[in-house]
């Protein structure tokens, strides 16, 4: 019942609306009711008077021919106004339906948007877009295909049943004696279908993933000529989701099979009772006619309410998937009472700071330093050594496990995340672009910019030039994921992009590593203009790069085992001296190529 308390909580903005629908649902059943009346008014009151008779019915005397016309035309404005009554009303209720869909789809994106990096880190991107874009229509399902087909079809039947009372009280009687086995059916398929959609929705979910994986790699597949091995992959994902469609398949067939037998029992009883009433008179051809389209309009909800049993088995599987990710809990949650950060001057503090994304397999072991307003920082160490870990503190991806991360002497976990990454620009290694235009992926830095502010930056990241040079300038389009774009062309976008957003402290995460030495050279110009400028933290391998910078930090498993300039490390003889010997003994290697 909790499962479906939350999913009517997404349509109580909207009682009103339903409220109509359902007035629209019992003027709409009525006349559903009286197409069969002409029909039955016909055989008793036409047919059997002849072609020559004469039609006498309240108080009215008309030929047999005018009583025809009569039914005729009585039967065609009753179905023209139940077709456009059921018209109204399924847009109402599909309305209803889409922008409850609307609604939770927008607070699922938000919710995935806002979730921590750690989140995002343990599951398949594919998968939480199969969440947003299928799972989550399970709560248009619930309205359209659940509750509105079950107020639908109460309705219908309270109705029905009423009339057929009224018309025989026995054969309504016996119409119902299909209830029982009916609902049994009901039972014992539901909890079989819910079982198999849910997994038909995770082999859905890999499907998607893989497929997602695989053309978003595309490169790499290309470049280590795996093409036949994603093919087998994505292969065997699919023959596992025909298998798992084939069972729901299956198990739909049958269901609908065996109720329909049920129906067709129930039918035959009410004909066989009714024709012995026509034999003592006790019922017309006429009167037998309309019973058996009320049975049928009995049967028809009865039949409707077996199959929304099964709809809101399978939707709850699709919802249960959505909750999954709703009440998954924010690992880097907003204080209570977290005031928003004006411009911040840009020191930096890691006071005892531990961090483990594992609890048995720590990163971050006590790491205590302080970085001056304007001060230009570099972590190195070699791989696994914490330094990317540390410097993502900084935005608040990551809370640490122990100690705590300030600015300006404010703890990080007091300020809204907003305000504290408005305080931040990043760029890293592999420049991520957007499947829009150039002018539009500078933006990103500071929605709302100006043309003449987004060329500056650009100027500034001496990346107008190249800029200039594309076919639509600015407004050129650069592929998903900038494929369109060289890696130093790319680099120099998310440069502009940092300058644009000019904000007091600049993380920068390996920002030259992915380039070639002459392009390196060019970067790091730009790199220095845009350091100078702010309090920088920089995680490189290229010692060159950051040989000259304020204080080197050396990191290894997670601890701080050296500081200084670069001059004083070197003449320390430790570990930095090990990393410089070792990357220039590689440098001529790595240029000669």
């Amino acid at each position: 019942m909790t499962l479906y308390r939350r999913v009517i909580g997404y349509y109580r903005p909207y009682l009103g609306t339903i409220s109509f629908s359902l007035c629209l649902l019992v003027i709409g059943v009525a006349f559903n009711l009286l197409k069969f009346w002409p029909i039955a008014w016909a055989i008793d009151h036409v047919v059997k008077v002849g072609p020559d008779g004469v039609v006498r019915w309240a108080g009215l005397s008309f030929s047999a021919w005018q009583g025809a016309v009569f039914a005729g035309v009585a039967l065609l404005v009753i179905y023209l106004l139940a077709g456009l009554l059921g018209f109204w009303r399924n847009y109402v209720s599909i309305e209803v339906g889409l922008k409850a869909l609307l609604q939770l789809r927008t607070q699922l994106y938000s919710y995935l948007q806002y979730l921590p990096l750690h989140f995002h880190d343990q599951r398949r991107s594919g998968d939480s877009t199969f969440r947003v874009a299928y799972d989550s229509q399970a709560v248009q399902t619930y309205f359209n295909r659940g509750f509105d087909t079950i107020f639908g079809s109460v309705i219908t039947l309270l109705m029905t049943f009423g009339y057929m009372f009224a018309l025989d009280p026995v054969l309504a009687g016996v119409s119902l004696v299909i209830l029982p086995p009916l609902w049994a059916t009901i039972y014992f398929f539901s909890a079989r279908v819910r079982r198999q959609t849910t997994t038909l929705q995770q082999e859905e979910s890999d499907v998607l993933a893989r497929a997602s994986e695989g053309l978003t790699s595309i490169r790499i597949v290309h470049a280590f000529g795996q093409e036949e091995f994603e093919v087998r992959e994505f292969a065997r994902e699919a023959r596992e989701s025909y298998a798992a469609n084939l069972s729901l398949t299956i198990t739909n067939a049958i269901s609908s099979l065996a109720v329909s037998t049920v129906m067709a029992l129930g039918l035959s009883l009410v004909l066989t009772v009714a024709i012995m009433h026509i034999l003592e008179h006790r019922l017309t051809v006429g009167q037998l006619t309309q019973f058996l389209g009320f049975v049928t309009m009995l049967y028809q909800p009865l039949e409707q309410l077996s199959y929304t049993a099964w709809a809101l088995e399978g939707a709850a599987a699709g919802m249960q998937r959505v909750f999954e990710i709703l009440d998954a809990p924010d690992a880097v949650p907003e204080t209570p009472g977290a005031r928003p950060l004006g411009r911040v001057r840009g020191s930096i503090t890691f006071e005892n700071v531990a961090f483990a994304y594992e609890p048995a397999h720590p990163i971050l072991r006590d790491i205590s330093l302080t970085i001056q307003p304007g001060e230009t920082v570099a972590l190195v160490g070699g791989t696994g050594a914490g330094k990317t870990t540390l410097l993502s503190l900084v935005p608040r991806f990551y809370d640490p496990g122990a100690g705590r991360v300030l600015i300006d002497g404010t703890d990080l976990r007091e300020a809204t995340k907003k305000s504290l990454r408005a305080n931040i620009s990043v760029v890293l290694q592999d420049t991520l672009l957007l499947s829009g235009t150039v002018l539009e992926n500078i933006a990103y830095g500071r929605p709302g910019a100006t043309r003449d502010e987004i060329r500056a930056a650009a100027v500034a990241a001496q990346a107008d030039t190249f800029i200039a040079q594309l076919p639509l300038g600015y407004d050129t389009p650069v592929g998903e994921r900038g494929v369109r774009l060289s890696g130093g062309q790319k680099q120099r976008i998310g440069l502009a992009r940092a300058f644009l957003k000019d904000a007091p402290i600049l993380l920068l995460d390996e920002p030259t590593s992915a380039l070639d030495l002459t392009t390196e050279a060019e970067i790091m110009g730009t790199l220095d203009a845009l350091m100078r400028r702010y309090t920088t933290l920089i995680v490189t391998h290229r010692l060159s790069t950051i040989h000259h910078v304020d204080r080197i930090y050396v990191l290894d498993q997670g601890r701080v085992i050296e500081s200084g300039t670069g001059k004083e490390l070197l003449a320390q003889g430790g570990a930095y001296a090990k990393l410089w010997n070792s990357a220039q003994s590689e440098r001529p290697a790595r240029g000669s190529t």
